[in-house]
Order: C-alpha cells, then sequence, then structure tokens
C-alpha cells in the first residue's frame, strides 16, 4: 500500500510540476506578446490614417490590452494551480 502512494505522489508531483511550468511559459508568452504589440502603439498613435483613426487605434490597443491582462491572470492562476497540486502530492498544505 505504501507503494501506491509514493506511486501518486510521484505522478502528482510530475503532474503539479508540469502544469506549473506550462503557466510560466504562458506567462513568458503574455509578456513577449505585450513587449511585441505595444512597441508598435507609438507609431500607429503617431500617424492616424484617416478620421477616428486615432480613436480606432486606441480601442485597439485597449483591446489588446484587455487580452493580455486576461491572458496573465489565467496564466498566473495556472501556475499557482500546478504549485498547490505539487505540495499537495507532497503531502504539504500551502493553505
Amino acid at each position: 500500500m505504501n507503494s501506491e502512494k509514493t506511486g501518486a505522489n510521484r505522478s502528482g508531483r510530475w503532474l503539479g510540476a508540469l502544469i506549473f511550468a506550462i503557466g510560466v511559459a504562458m506567462l513568458v508568452i503574455v509578456f513577449v506578446l505585450a513587449a511585441g504589440a505595444f512597441a508598435e502603439v507609438p507609431a500607429a498613435l503617431a500617424r492616424p490614417q484617416a478620421e477616428g483613426g486615432l480613436v480606432r487605434a486606441l480601442g485597439v490597443t485597449g483591446a489588446r490590452a484587455a487580452f493580455l491582462l486576461v491572458m496573465a491572470y489565467v496564466s498566473s492562476l495556472l501556475a499557482s494551480k500546478g504549485l498547490d497540486l505539487y505540495q499537495a502530492a507532497q503531502g504539504k498544505s500551502g493553505k
């Protein structure tokens, strides 16, 4: 029975570490996307093409910011749940 528990703990630790790594990778992707997206903003705001171009550029920028915020929240939540699963598999309680 002890070997079954050890096997379950080992797989739980691996799964927790994997979920944590996926969450961290997603956070890195979000920050790379944010850096790329907001590097374009000053150029788009400096030369609005037509009437309403400034409003459109600000709207697109706001939508990008909202999506990046949601992506960052989800990826940090995923990383947190991975850590919780890892600690639970070790028999530790974080809360």
